[in-house]
């Protein structure tokens, strides 16, 4: 059974951070069909919720991989305080902040890709997963 982690966005007002980045996960091959968009609650006098959180089905390792790259470069070309919230079923969490982000250099890029797709899909004994948001 596939594993589903759990996307949201938050900021200084960017309401339509999570929609943003659903269409940058939906142009990654890996990913394409793999994100459920979830709304909120519907205010009263209105025809729809605000997008809440996107729920992705990660199949394999690799898929993870797509997610974490994906989710870094989105982050990387946002302004403002921004963060993505990453949420396992199991509790665990990592959340990363676009004013970080920004200032990594490949090495650390690369690290954090790995870091982010190792918490999404943690390896076979559970470990994996930075449960106390330490990667931001």
């Amino acid at each position: 059974m596939p594993e589903i982690v759990a996307l949201s966005v938050g900021g200084d007002g960017d309401r339509a951070g999570a929609a943003d980045l659903a269409a940058w996960l939906d142009e990654e091959d890996a990913l394409r069909g793999q994100v459920r968009k979830e709304a909120g609650p519907v205010p009263e006098g209105a025809l729809g919720g605000e997008l809440q959180q996107l729920l992705v089905s990660l199949g394999s390792g690799g898929v993870a991989t797509a997610l974490a790259s994906v989710v870094i470069a989105w982050l990387r070309r946002r302004t403002g305080s921004v963060t993505v919230r990453l949420s396992r079923p199991d509790g665990g969490s990592v959340e990363l902040r676009a004013d970080h982000v920004r200032a990594w250099d490949a090495e650390q890029l690369r690290a954090q890709v790995e870091q982010l797709a190792k918490a999404a899909w943690p390896d076979q004994d559970g470990r994996g997963g930075n449960d106390d948001g330490g990667v931001a």
